[in-house]
């Protein structure tokens, strides 16, 4: 278990440092936001005293900061649509004179903030930035290689390298409390199915206070887990998983009650139609093929995209993992596998709903992958799923090959998004060369990128396919 954690996290690790390393400042979604909070948080500052106008010219909270925290034009390179220049039209700042900086993540917990914004207190610039992208993609491959070493088998190593997709190494390597967040949800789900009591509590405790809606993720996990094994009676007498989880849940009642003293809601622009009819009809022609395929690479601020056939075929490898479970499960194992996915899909039309007559356009595919991991990380638990695969020679060879695949589009969703930073938005896949250059050049994170996924595969391949008891679900529990 120990060298499985170590390869795991080398894996995890390399993946998360190649976006750390190939990003611009502001290279994801409102990282330039959450580098702003977490040097707040690294100075005293966990609550904005002061408003200011943001590059848009829309007054939200700010806290005081120097200069050169972020580039004098940080949204350069997608706010002039559709030109979406290459990060070369970034002015960087090296003045450290004190100023009003904007976040519009203000009110956001601070513990996520505090866990990697230390580089941004010694360095406030990109320098200090990579680090805390570091630091940031070390703390999630942490989490992941914790789930894999405690996954039993080839099937949930592979459950977990699926969730892992360049979407979320993309946001574990940026500074983003999303991928914590996903990384800590993948952590409780596979804890929690194999009775690894420690390691749920932990990952139940960072779900409750790293962000918003951790709360309704870390409970949706934890009934829907426990519905599934039939686990309920025995984790009420496991103190290793209700005490984190009991003082998480606490501190995020707290700071619901202090963030609550003020609001960063502002009105979108432009205002899109306010009538529930009218943003349904938008979801069914564009947000919902949206929301899919940022779940799996739709990059920087949804500007980015990478090829249809890369997410269909990672959508595939999926459910040829998920359809046999539906088939070989029980009805309690049915019935979670849905409810993490028509949960998931639940929440984003909720949301959408609530915030797009006073924002505009909100929701994300992105914000409901804590649910929605629980859709493969449960189909391995189907009775009998192991010793069907173990008797087809081809079915496992088939696994094998899934996880391969998975290597060269992590590795064509890197260079994708380099290309579009370094030369262009329209510009052919060429992440060599072009106006703008990663600090460390084009070619580490690309290395980084392919030895990281090379490592997933090799763990997969690796992994046995043997029967596992704890594979079992509720009758097996009551056995």
């Amino acid at each position: 278990m120990r060298r499985a954690f170590l390869l795991a996290f080398a894996a995890f690790f390399l993946l998360g440092a190649a976006w750390a390393l190939a990003l611009p400042v502001n290279g994801t979604y409102d990282e330039k936001q959450h580098l702003v909070r977490a040097y707040a948080v690294w100075t005293g500052q966990w609550l904005p005293h002061e408003r200011t106008a943001d590059a848009s010219g829309i007054e939200t909270s700010a806290f005081t900061g120097p200069r050169s925290l972020l580039p004098e034009n940080a949204d350069c390179t997608w706010i002039d649509k559709p030109a979406y220049h290459p990060a070369s039209c970034l002015v960087t700042v090296g003045d450290h004179a004190d100023t009003l900086v904007p976040s519009a993540a203000a009110r956001y917990s601070p513990v996520y903030y505090a866990l990697v914004g230390l580089p941004l207190r010694i360095s406030p610039d990109g320098t200090g930035l990579i680090w805390a992208r570091l630091l940031s993609a070390a703390l999630s491959a942490a989490l992941l290689a914790a789930a894999v070493a405690i996954a039993p088998g080839r099937l949930e190593r592979l459950a977990v390298v699926l969730v892992t997709t360049p979407m979320l190494a993309n946001l574990a390597g940026s500074l983003n409390p999303n991928g914590l967040e996903i990384a800590a949800a993948v952590l409780l789900f596979v804890a929690l199915l194999h009775r690894r009591w420690g390691l749920a509590g932990a990952g139940a405790a960072l779900l409750f206070t790293v962000r918003d809606l951790g709360p309704f993720f870390a409970l949706a996990a934890v009934l829907v887990a426990l519905f599934v094994t039939g686990q309920h009676p025995r984790v009420l007498r496991q103190r290793a998983f209700l005490v984190p989880a009991a003082l998480g849940a606490a501190f995020a009642v707290f700071w619901a009650a202090v963030a609550s003293r003020g609001s960063d809601l502002v009105p979108g622009r432009p205002v899109p139609p306010t009538t529930s009819g009218a943003i349904l009809s938008d979801i069914a022609h564009g947000r919902a093929e949206f929301w899919a395929r940022q779940i799996v690479g739709q990059f920087n601020y949804g500007e980015t995209t990478i090829s249809i056939a890369v997410i269909a075929l990672w959508y595939l490898l999926c459910a040829a993992l998920v359809l046999p479970a539906l088939v070989l499960g029980d009805r309690r194992l049915r019935l979670g596998i849905g409810a993490a996915f028509l949960g998931s899909a639940a929440l984003l039309v909720a949301l959408e709903l609530y915030f797009a007559p006073k924002v505009g356009q909100f929701a994300h595919g992105r914000y409901v992958m804590p649910l929605g991991v629980g859709v493969l990380l449960l189909a391995p638990l189907a009775t009998g799923y192991t010793g069907w695969l173990s008797s087809s020679r081809w079915l496992e060879w088939a696994l094998v090959a899934a996880a391969a695949l998975t290597v060269p589009m992590q590795l064509y969703a890197l260079a994708r998004v380099m290309t579009r930073f370094q030369r262009g938005i329209s510009a052919g896949l060429n992440p060599f060369g072009g106006a703008w250059s990663p600090p460390l050049g084009t070619l580490v994170p690309l290395l980084c990128a392919l030895v990281g996924a090379g490592l997933l595969g090799v763990i997969v391949t690796r992994s046995s396919v043997r029967p596992t008891p704890v594979h079992s679900t509720a009758n097996t529990f009551s056995n």
